[in-house]
């Protein structure tokens, strides 16, 4: 921490408030390298902030309810939605480690109230697919597609998408398949339209990262520096991966796609992620269901 140096602000923002960010970090004990510079890289960012909107530098002023939410408000306006609630769970945490007069109970709402993921429908897909393609570098384009390939076409977790490469890609019974590294290593068949977008990705870029993005483990805010680039409509919806991989599974669903096989392939461990699915799956007709039951 001692040595931490921020990135992502001047110098001469980051001074004034560097020797207080660092005891404030040694208060709220990191119990790791990682943790330790996401604590530097956090604090950095809501010191700077509160220092330019002229509070002092001091615990009970600064790590109060109101400065982190007006903080998190208009200061964290880049991040993702789950970056700024995962931003706010921590500068709570630290305010309650180094304040005793600031009234941190009860605990504020949660900035999602709906924890369903919903499936995009068939015009969303087209219309991200589309917006994909209006991109106005050939780098914002890959990173788009590759993305959108990674989860309309492999159904990957988020955490599994920043690691693989045009390596990854092997063939399989004569599809185009990722290989998915990792505690749920698997091999994934890559659905149509997306696997001839991977597949130009290692023609034209052999042994790259697929999102043409390196993305540090400990940075929470990948997501948020991946998109920075990205430029998205007002009509086009909200770009999040879960929401595709809960896409991916619906269209195999509907499929037929054997449950046991389809759980396997999506490093499915519990039946929570078909749960989100079900309420949207398009409905057979009776007779059709019947007959399917009764077949032997």
């Amino acid at each position: 921490m001692a040595g931490y140096a921020p990135k992502a602000l001047r110098p001469e923002d980051w001074a004034p408030v560097a020797a207080f960010a660092r005891a404030v970090a040694v208060e709220v004990h990191p119990i790791d390298d990682r943790r330790a510079v996401e604590t530097m890289r956090t604090l950095s960012q809501f010191l700077v902030w509160a220092h330019r909107e002229g509070l002092p530098l001091d615990r009970e002023q600064i790590f109060t309810p109101d400065v982190v939410s007006r903080y998190i408000q208009v200061g964290c306006t880049h991040l993702a939605e789950p970056s700024r609630a995962t931003r706010r769970s921590d500068l709570r945490r630290f305010g309650a480690a180094v304040t005793t007069k600031a009234p941190w109970e009860p605990p504020e709402e949660r900035l999602r109230a709906n924890q369903r993921i919903v499936p995009y429908t068939a015009d969303e897909v087209a219309r991200l697919l589309e917006v994909a393609t209006q991109q106005r570098t050939p780098l914002q384009q890959r990173r788009m597609q590759s993305f959108l390939a990674m989860g309309l076409g492999a159904g990957l977790y988020p955490r599994e998408i920043w690691h693989v490469t045009t390596d990854n890609l092997v063939g399989r019974h004569g599809h185009l398949c990722l290989a998915v590294p990792g505690k749920l290593a698997r091999t994934i068949p890559i659905s149509p339209p997306h696997d001839g977008t991977l597949q130009l990705i290692r023609e034209e870029d052999p042994g790259s990262l697929l999102l043409g993005f390196f993305a540090a483990n400990w940075d929470r805010s990948r997501l948020s520096r991946l998109m920075q680039g990205i430029e998205l409509p007002p009509d086009c919806p909200p770009l999040r991966l879960s929401r595709l991989r809960v896409t991916w599974l619906k269209e195999h669903l509907e499929h037929g796609v054997h449950l046991g096989a389809l759980a396997q392939l999506a490093g499915v461990t519990s039946s929570k992620t078909f749960g989100y699915v079900m309420p949207f799956m398009t409905p057979l007709p009776e007779h059709e269901v019947f007959a399917s039951m009764v077949r032997r």
